[in-house]
């Protein structure tokens, strides 16, 4: 037997911590244990006697067979996933018009289109011809605005209830919550929505400057209501977009959900603000993923939403799955969020089908092992290689928070089981 690779260790009191990011596993080890740890390391073989710290080790696949290649065994778990033709994933966009203008939308200069009724119908028919009787369908909404388009979504649901297997079926909602009315969450529970991501950029003054009306007025106060009314009906996640502007707020917002009595009803998370614009490199307000992990960390012991440990990624993300697509209120198909309503994103149509073009072989060949820093690197499992699109869009894997944030979630999870 010999040490997994993949094993991050760290010294806490009395002890050490081991986390293994293929099976997830941790292990506290007390200092005996943990000496008798270090003496495994440093032995050419681990023989296969059953002591306590072995067969702990064996579980969370902390120790392993001598003759298994990880790397190999990543591949083939990743490729498994990716390749699953019982899956199928489509983020649909009702529509690219928004109701707001927010200074770091990725829309920015493409055309606002509105979904026909021929192409709802066509997009029923590509799910039908590109999904088994009883293979997994997940769908989200999205836009612009989904909500401007609920009757789109509802044309859309109605036609495929008809026919999935209602256990293996999720589907979810991206919206700015300016329209999440009760009435329209009453609308997305019957037709089985159950989840709604909403973006909150902080408290009032700084949410109503970054994501207001076209008209000038302030959004905050509309959408707290909004998830009062309607986190009965549909689970609600807060996203919180972060760069420089903002990144002294986010325990003010914390506090108003907390105020409101929405805190402990919804789930909240932190996402960096990227720029993939020509201009990126003059916009001042980005923050470098460091800085971004730094913020993250600040707020991971006094909030429970932010604690967690990741998990093995296989699929990486949808974009890079045999069966996952986004497709536009025309139809056109593309493997990223972030492609779409771009020409050079374009896969196909949902009427004619697929081209076998550039982008096309990227996304759906994409290869997170080429790169020697990420093979050596023991986050592989749960990083995969970053975000396909930042590659292909700089030439190179970009090393996401997870690098920076381990070490703070290993002590939060060290502390928590105290």
């Amino acid at each position: 037997m010999k040490i997994s690779l993949f094993n991050i260790e760290k010294d806490v009191d009395e002890g050490k911590l081991i986390y293994n990011t293929i099976s997830s596993g941790i292990l506290f080890l007390d200092s005996e244990k943990a000496e008798e740890y270090e003496y495994l390391k440093n032995l050419d073989f681990i023989n296969q006697d059953d002591s306590d710290l072995k067969r702990e080790l064996r579980k969370g696949h902390m120790i392993i067979d001598d003759y298994l290649d990880e790397i190999e065994l990543i591949k083939y778990v990743s490729n498994s996933a990716r390749y699953d033709k019982d899956y199928l994933g489509l983020t649909i966009a009702t529509t690219q018009a928004c109701n707001f203008v927010c200074p770091y939308c990725y829309e920015k200069g493409i055309e606002f289109k509105n979904m026909s009724d021929e192409t709802a119908n066509n997009i029923v028919d590509f799910i039908k011809n590109n999904i088994k009787n009883d293979s997994y369908l997940d769908i989200t909404g999205y836009g612009g605005e989904p909500l401007l388009g609920i009757g789109v979504i509802e044309k859309i649901s109605e036609e495929i209830l008809k026919y999935i297997n209602i256990d293996k079926y999720n589907a979810s909602i991206v919206t700015n919550g300016y329209l999440l009315t009760r009435e329209y969450a009453e609308k997305l529970n019957k037709y089985k929505v159950r989840t709604a991501q909403i973006t909150l950029d902080g408290p009032s003054k700084i949410h109503d400057a970054r994501r207001k009306l076209a008209s000038g007025e302030g959004t905050f106060n509309k959408i707290i209501e909004n998830i009062k009314n309607t986190c009965d009906l549909i689970d609600i996640t807060i996203r919180v977009n972060i760069d420089k502007t903002n990144k002294d707020y986010i325990e003010e917002l914390v506090n108003i959900l907390k105020e409101n009595d929405i805190y402990d009803k919804i789930f909240l998370y932190v996402a960096k603000v990227d720029d993939y614009s020509e201009e990126a490199n003059k916009n001042k307000s980005i923050l470098t993923y460091e800085e971004f992990s730094n913020l993250h960390n600040k707020f991971t012991e006094n909030n429970k939403n932010f604690n967690h440990i990741p998990m093995i990624n296989p699929n990486i993300c949808v974009s890079v799955n045999s069966n996952g697509f986004v497709i536009d209120p025309e139809g056109n198909l593309y493997k990223c969020w972030d492609e779409i309503g771009r020409k050079e994103g374009i896969i196909g149509n949902v009427k004619e089908g697929f081209e076998y073009n550039q982008t096309f072989f990227f996304y759906n060949n994409y290869n997170p092992f080429d790169d020697k820093k990420c093979l050596e690197c023991k986050l592989l499992p749960i990083c995969m290689g970053g975000c396909p699109f930042q590659k292909r869009k700089r030439g190179e894997a970009v090393c996401r928070e997870q690098k920076f944030l381990i070490d703070q979630m290993l002590d939060n999870a060290y502390k928590s089981s105290l």
